[in-house]
């Protein structure tokens, strides 16, 4: 199937078949595959947690507001987002890797890690929280595409109580949840639905009005 016609295809799916099973393989494959998706500076701060346990799932459920896909999906996703991964420590080691595999020379290295550090100290809290959403909902975005290329179907969940799910998982302060990722084979499509024309939502050499 080509790009144009996948996602076309792909749709948020609620009613999953709870006795479908993902492996360890394909998630990580996956998740892999999301792993590609572009960061600031490369630094990848992305994080996922991922939930099968029937147990924990059940405690997750009243958090998700009684979604049945908490129950019925092969795996939940909680998709974080380190704000660590904008420190240097993190930036450096990134760096660093890309310049022992050939990436570029230590010039560069040396420059583009300089560069990195001083971008993300020059922002406060407010800015860095923005860009660390960007950034992990551009990872997101790829993994439901992956998925739909490999047979599967998902929804992306903002829907939520961060404290409970906070508390719940034990979540760090360094992290922020950036949404929850339900993934599955479907029982019933997602419904249809519409989007702006482009005529409604792209303008040329000006802001619409």
């Amino acid at each position: 199937m080509d790009f144009f016609s996948l996602i076309k295809q792909r749709r948020s799916t609620r009613h999953f078949n709870p006795a479908a099973e993902i492996s360890t393989t394909e998630l990580e494959e996956l998740i892999a595959a999301a792993s590609l998706a572009p960061s600031g500076n490369n630094s990848q701060p992305w994080r996922f947690v991922a939930v099968t346990d029937r147990h924990l799932r059940e405690k997750l459920l009243p958090a998700a507001f009684n979604q049945q896909q908490i129950l019925t999906a092969s795996a939940i996703l909680v998709i974080l987002a380190d704000r660590e991964a904008y420190g240097a420590d993190n930036l450096t080691r990134i760096h660093q890797q890309e310049y022992e595999e050939g990436c570029f020379n230590a010039g560069i290295r040396d420059f583009l890690t300089r560069a990195a550090i001083d971008f993300y100290r020059a922002h406060d809290d407010a800015t860095l929280q923005k860009m660390l959403g960007l950034d992990t909902g551009l990872c997101a975005m790829i993994l439901m595409l992956a998925a739909e290329a490999r047979g599967w179907n998902t929804v992306p969940m903002t829907g939520y109580d961060p404290e409970q799910l906070r508390q719940l998982f034990d979540i760090p302060a360094r992290y922020t949840d950036v949404m929850m990722l339900a993934i599955g084979k479907a029982t019933q499509s997602g419904h249809r639905t519409l989007r702006r024309p482009v005529s409604e939502i792209l303008t040329w050499n000006r802001v619409p009005e």
